[in-house]
């Protein structure tokens, strides 16, 4: 301790003993003396006695509490973060990288540090996190160490935040003022945000600016876009909630850093951008910047009742009856034209998968199919009629192939049509949706197809022994496989 440290405690007759060995009368007078001095020089312990909290400074490592060391510590923990600096650890370095409270803990007071570099050169705020009581007993505001939830030890060995975990018993009180008893501080939250924004807090102010570069290795490092846009968005209160862990570098040159519902992701051509919520766990799913989708281009979208995110090679939506979907790669692309889920198609409702012959893609929507094959060039468009008869075909890998070319509408506007690699679809709806092939779908389509005299089509091919035949609104067409010879029947 230092030489003028020594003569205050030796005035008030105070040696190196332990909070545990005196009587609680005692202790609680020693640290009143020694917060008292310590609040002419520290604006923070100042803040104790000025506010009056109720029972604001009882420390069960009293001695400790009251000199703290503030030695400087090279590592991203920052200084005083050896267990004996007196320091409490920081939540996130006991939450597996989550900065909020742990369970069994409560927000019980705050204060900032002015300046803060890793705020943007802003003020950094600290909330304690202190232990609920099992039992109400002791003095009022602190209860006996017997109540605490938890018990005094140190941080993680294997972390540079080696601080004090249920040590420091004391608390400055702006925070969840309706609950008259809580024991000692577990952990410690950090955030740019006043906490009066996104906690039960007040807005009555305390400042230690000893604690400005004070930091765990499970939390932000640095004032980043990432940061940046986080602490637009409103930190703990924005729809991300908290950080998890600290930012991390991503496969091409990009930046990303995870939070309690959702991730930001950095690259140059596009900044910081959020992904929320069940889209970004379906991101996450997929690779996340790593994967098939890319990076986030711009932040989601509300769309009617849902939400949509744009990647560099796909799209992610959310409907709250369809649930999280993604489209990827040229489906995407013409779906964009289409004019995405307020489009011709509408919503998604299916993941993009690959027909059972392994060749293209294929994606379901609200109104319709996209399809897509290497041979075959661009995505084929189908509407939800004829791309349900498809379906019930088998689609890609059944009797009809591919499609083509996009659906088309009957001239006149009578219906539509799709052709594919071996046939047609064709409906209307006065007759429905039925499939033509082979000989009989060339003999209908030199007739003039749908528009033609015999019309549409009003069943699929039905084969007897070795002749198949198709029903038209007015007439048919067969074809004997045995002879190789198309007939026809008007019933003009």
């Amino acid at each position: 301790m230092t030489r003028a440290t020594a003569a205050a405690l030796d005035a008030l007759g105070v040696r190196e003993v332990s909070a545990s060995t005196l009587p609680d009368g005692l202790a609680q007078r020693a640290v009143d003396g020694a917060t008292g001095w310590l609040s002419r020089r520290t604006s923070r312990r100042g803040f104790f006695l000025r506010a009056g909290v109720i029972g604001s400074a009882l420390a069960v490592d009293w001695l400790g509490f009251a000199l703290k060391p503030g030695t400087a510590y090279a590592a991203v923990c920052g200084p005083g973060s050896s267990c004996s600096s007196g320091w409490t650890v920081f939540c996130a370095t006991l939450n597996k990288g989550a900065n909020i409270c742990p369970p069994n803990s409560i927000a019980a007071g705050w204060w900032k540090s002015d300046g803060a570099s890793l705020c943007g050169g802003n003020a950094r705020y600290i909330v304690d996190c202190n232990s609920v009581c099992r039992c109400t007993s002791g003095r009022a505001g602190i209860c006996s160490p017997s109540c605490w939830s938890c018990s005094c030890s140190c941080g993680p060995s294997w972390s540079c935040d080696q601080r004090r975990v249920c040590c420091n018993a004391f608390r400055y009180g702006q925070c969840n003022q309706q609950v008259g008893q809580v024991g000692a501080i577990v952990c410690r939250v950090v955030s740019c945000t006043p906490p009066w924004k996104w906690a039960n807090c007040s807005t009555a102010p305390a400042t230690d600016n000893a604690t400005r570069d004070h930091n765990s290795d499970f939390l932000p490092q640095a004032w980043t876009p990432l940061t940046a846009r986080h602490v637009a968005l409103g930190e703990q209160a924005s729809v991300l909630g908290s950080t998890v862990g600290g930012e991390f570098g991503v496969k091409g040159a990009g930046r990303a850093q995870r939070y309690e519902r959702g991730r930001i992701s950095w690259a140059s051509p596009y900044g910081a951008v959020e992904t929320v919520a069940q889209i970004a766990s379906l991101y996450v799913a997929l690779g996340a910047e790593a994967g098939i989708l890319g990076f986030p281009m711009r932040p989601p979208q509300i769309v009617g009742p849902g939400r949509a995110s744009s990647f560099e090679r796909g799209r992610i939506s959310w409907h709250p009856t369809i649930g999280v979907r993604y489209t990827a790669g040229p489906i995407a692309a013409r779906y964009r034209t289409l004019g995405n889920e307020g489009g011709l198609l509408g919503w998604t409702i299916a993941d993009p998968f690959v027909p059972r012959d392994g060749r293209g893609r294929a994606s379901r929507f609200e109104r319709g199919r996209l399809t897509w094959h290497p041979d075959l060039g661009p995505v084929r468009l189908l509407g939800l009629a004829i791309s349900d008869r498809y379906r019930a075909l088998a689609g890609e890998p059944g009797p009809l192939g591919y499609p083509i070319e996009d659906e088309l509408a009957v001239p006149g506007d009578l219906g539509r049509s799709a052709r594919f690699q071996h046939g047609r679809i064709s409906w209307s709806p006065v007759t429905g949706a039925y499939w033509t092939r082979g000989p009989i779908m060339d003999a209908y389509v030199a007739a003039g197809a749908e528009a033609g005299s015999y019309g549409f089509p009003m069943a699929d091919e039905v084969t007897v022994g070795v002749v198949r035949t198709s029903q038209f609104q007015h007439g048919s067409i067969s074809y004997d496989e045995s002879t190789g010879i198309t007939t026809t029947a008007s019933s003009n």
